[in-house]
């Protein structure tokens, strides 16, 4: 942009790469609905959807995953309110971040809590699409990431801040 400054060009860096992780991170999410939107219809197409035992499956299997997907869903959040806002965001982070925090936590809990009673309530091994991919390790993996990167920006806010502070 002919005769912008250089903080309303970082400003707009910030933004355009805040929506280049939305973008990803609703992909994820809907990567993930989809495999399990995949192993339903399967499910339904076998016959097994209405089993008790297969409903009582799926829940324990899918609770930890549904906390982790709260946590992406919160991420993307942000990325969504950055992308738009840009560096005035100090109350969306804090709020969201405790949200990806509880989200996690439950998760892990869930995860904690469900381990021990899939083993003693399901007595055959798991198999399916879904049962193979291993949500909650990708999306530690994702909010581990975003939570890196998240820091990056708040350091790179915080320098475009201090540019503009220096124009008030």
């Amino acid at each position: 942009m002919p005769g912008s400054s250089g903080a309303e060009l970082e400003l707009v860096r910030f933004q355009r790469r805040n929506r280049q992780f939305f973008i990803g991170t609703t992909v994820v999410i809907l990567g993930i609905t989809a495999i399990m939107g995949v192993t339903l219809v399967a499910m339904i197409l076998k016959g097994h959807i209405l089993q008790a035992y297969t409903i009582k499956r799926l829940a324990l299997i899918w609770s930890p995953a549904l906390f982790y997907l709260w946590a992406l869903w919160t991420l993307r959040g942000i990325f969504g309110a950055l992308a738009r806002g840009g560096i005035s965001f100090q109350p969306i982070i804090t709020s969201a971040l405790a949200k990806v925090g509880w989200a996690l936590l439950l998760g892990a809990l869930a995860s904690l809590v469900m381990g021990p009673i899939q083993l003693s309530v399901l007595e055959h091994h798991v198999t399916g699409w879904f049962a193979t991919f291993n949500v909650p390790v990708l999306t530690l993996g994702v909010v581990g990431l975003a939570l890196i990167v998240l820091a990056r920006m708040l350091r790179r806010a915080a320098r475009i801040e201090a540019v503009l502070g220096d124009f008030v």
